[in-house]
């Protein structure tokens, strides 16, 4: 076995046994007759307009991605494809292969190279880990917390911080720090096939046209949007739930559960998402079967919404199946 399958698999495993670790954390903390009733008592009114708002995140996601690449609006449905494929493809393969995958299969759709679609996802994923940043510096600064927690948070910020600076400094250099930073990526790179060098230049490039001009700005009001949806649909999971709604309690869960993804862990994060949802929702003193099944249902929740913002795809595949095949007879 090659040096790169070896770890590809080994990666598989330890996500399989961190997900069954965190789930038998959240499930000794239940009873089976409680997690049925949480089950029972679900409302599904809130949860379907759970997954309408989630699509509409989804859709906002491939636009943003769009703007960051700097590519024209005919080019969208490109973007959309490779968005929509790449959740679905975290949600039932391990390891998030689908932010690879979707990658892949826009520079297949759009016939570019990868250096591009690499350079403008990463910072499309950049955004996010912000947003997760700014959302935990608040939540440090609103509510008292434990000191796990506090120290977790902190840790966070000033990586946060840290991670901005050097990006800054980055976009703004002449290029003197590329050879020590190519060193750093090389192995990184060497599953893509890419020379650092290039990679670099590219996402310099694309952080230099964010930083200049009016698009820094449409970018953050945009990001904005897309992290309000996000707070709506954890919100509306409380109604679903019964659940006490506060101002803050969808923020803490939130910023939980965005947290919990970032680990390698099954197919969707599973007992990961529970884990973090039982701990999130035990600052409010609500039970573990809640925080159970609430993590379960916005889980497949998720995974409906993407299979059918997939459908198109999937039928346009199948028919030029048909076609070709019918054209080879």
């Amino acid at each position: 076995m090659s040096k790169g399958k070896w770890k590809s698999r080994a990666a598989i495993v330890i996500g399989f046994a961190l997900s069954g670790v965190f789930l038998w954390l959240a499930l000794r903390q239940t009873d089976f007759n409680s997690l049925v009733n949480a089950f029972a008592n679900i409302h599904y009114a809130p949860v379907a307009a759970s997954a309408a708002v989630m699509a509409l995140g989804v859709v906002l996601r491939a636009v943003r991605w769009r703007i960051i690449a700097g590519r024209p609006s005919a080019e969208h449905s490109y973007f959309s494809r490779a968005t929509n494929l790449g959740l679905l493809a975290n949600l039932v393969l391990p390891g998030r292969v689908g932010e690879f995958l979707k990658i892949v299969t826009f520079a297949k759709l759009s016939g570019s190279t990868l250096p591009a679609p690499l350079a403008s996802a990463l910072i499309d994923r950049m955004v996010d880990m912000f947003t997760l940043i700014a959302s935990a510096l608040v939540l440090y600064l609103m509510m008292p917390i434990g000191e796990e927690i506090e120290k977790w948070f902190i840790r966070l910020v000033v990586s946060g911080v840290l991670i901005a600076v050097f990006l800054v400094v980055f976009a703004r250099s002449s290029g003197k720090w590329e050879a020590i930073l190519a060193r750093i990526l090389q192995r990184w790179l060497e599953r893509w096939q890419l020379r650092p060098e290039i990679f670099l230049m590219e996402l310099r490039a694309e952080f230099r046209r964010i930083f200049s001009g009016w698009i820094s700005l449409e970018l953050g009001l945009l990001s904005a949007v897309i992290f309000t949806i996000d707070y709506l649909t954890v919100a509306v999971f409380f109604l679903a739930f019964d659940l006490p709604l506060t101002l803050e309690a969808p923020l803490v869960l939130w910023v939980f559960l965005a947290a919990s993804s970032t680990l390698p862990s099954a197919p969707s994060s599973i007992g990961v998402y529970q884990a973090a949802a039982v701990l999130a929702l035990s600052f409010y003193a609500i039970p573990a079967a809640e925080g159970v099944a609430l993590a379960t249902v916005k889980q497949l929740t998720i995974l409906g919404v993407a299979l059918l913002m997939n459908t198109p795809s999937m039928f346009g595949l199948l028919k030029q199946t048909w076609v070709t095949e019918r054209s080879t007879q």
